[in-house]
């Protein structure tokens, strides 16, 4: 799934790919359309919308069915989905208290639930979530002296340990071992992406050219499969 951006035919959508039937969807919608991300099965598509404010949506690509919001509330920015390991669960930044904080809700649109409600950095914007591959520990960058910082949470008692203080640290995404993160840092001078190890607490540099943003780590591949 990606964005394609505002043109001529209106405003910026979300198309998905199959390559196997070589067809294409487009949630063609009215406003702006970003964010997208897939459940654990592949089956549903979670995404911002709006033009006044951001809402989520939930959608089956290729479906008659038209997308289902998850938010509503009107004029604040609900952004950036992430789903749980098990897809019962969406991890979101949202902007209701009038600023950004990463928000739990069910995958129905229920129990909405404030994660990261107290003690996180100094200037009140957390943002960005990506769930650990057991749903244990969301990470997520918090702005701290005017830069963003590396956190984790847990779940289950929004106990934090921040991860990063060198340079601007943002885009946590975690690989699939759940041990380490990549993310974008400036630490060395430019946007490069790092690795974490949780364990070890210590980073490793990847790339070392142009600047990079938005990483994401893959599921498990299994090439013995390819033919």
């Amino acid at each position: 799934a990606y964005n394609v951006l505002p043109g001529a035919d209106g405003p910026s959508r979300i198309i998905v790919r199959d390559f196997a039937a070589g067809k294409s969807w487009s949630t063609r919608a009215a406003a702006t359309n970003q964010n997208p991300a897939f459940s654990p099965d592949g089956r549903q598509l979670v995404f911002a919308a709006g033009s006044d404010g951001m809402e989520l949506y939930t959608v089956a690509p290729f479906s008659p069915d038209q997308p289902r919001r998850l938010t509503a509330r009107r004029s604040s920015m609900n952004m950036s989905p992430a789903f749980s390991p098990d897809g019962r669960k969406i991890a979101f930044t949202s902007g209701i208290l009038g600023h950004p904080e990463v928000y739990i809700v069910d995958a129905d649109g229920s129990n909405p639930d404030l994660l990261t409600s107290s003690g996180f950095g100094d200037q009140l914007y957390r943002s960005n979530p990506s769930w650990s591959p057991d749903g244990r520990l969301v990470a997520f960058q918090s702005r701290i002296n005017g830069t963003f910082q590396m956190f984790t949470i847990s779940v289950r008692d929004k106990s934090a340990r921040q991860l990063t203080s060198e340079g601007e640290n943002e885009d946590p995404s975690w690989a699939p071992d759940g041990r380490h993160v990549v993310f974008v840092s400036t630490r060395t001078g430019s946007k490069q992406l790092w690795v974490y190890d949780i364990e070890s607490a210590r980073t490793r540099q990847l790339t070392r050219g142009a600047k990079v943003q938005n990483p994401a780590w893959s599921p498990r591949l299994d090439f013995s499969r390819q033919p």
